[in-house]
């Protein structure tokens, strides 16, 4: 059961490894969709709202569900996958707060972005998810 940090992206990476081992995971990083993130903060850390790990590779990004497991979480379902080209495209203006920040991402099936907050503790690998995909709309 994974309770810290450490252990949760080692779950991520060991699932992202099993769906095929010749792209490793370079980047894992928990977000949640919700309108309020100070009410999720109230509420438990975003009981009702949906969540997912990001896991980056040399060639996709992957979104699982977060599934809750005791006092951790572990890697669900895979919900969406898509090649960084296409995730660079589809990422909007990051915003870097204090508590929190966000993105807006453009999900399949959805006609206007998503917002998607990522929390405190996440902030250094979602800025290496943000270098990443940088990179990847400069190669364009």
């Amino acid at each position: 059961m994974a309770v810290r940090k450490a252990a949760t992206i080692k779950q991520v990476e060991q699932t992202v490894r099993e769906m095929d081992p010749t792209d490793p995971p370079l980047t894992v990083f928990g977000v949640f969709l919700d309108d309020s993130p100070w009410l999720s903060c109230l509420l438990g850390g975003g009981l009702d709202a949906d969540t997912y790990f990001v896991t980056t590779t040399a060639r996709s990004v992957h979104f699982h569900q977060v599934r809750p497991r005791g006092l951790g979480q572990r890697p669900g379902n895979l919900v969406y996958s898509f090649d960084r080209d296409d995730a660079a495209r589809r990422i909007g203006e990051v915003r870097r707060q204090l508590l929190w920040s966000s993105f807006p991402f453009v999900l399949p099936g959805h006609d206007a972005p998503i917002r998607m907050h990522v929390r405190r503790g996440w902030r250094r690998e979602f800025a290496r998810f943000t270098t990443d995909l940088a990179t990847a709309t400069a190669r364009r």
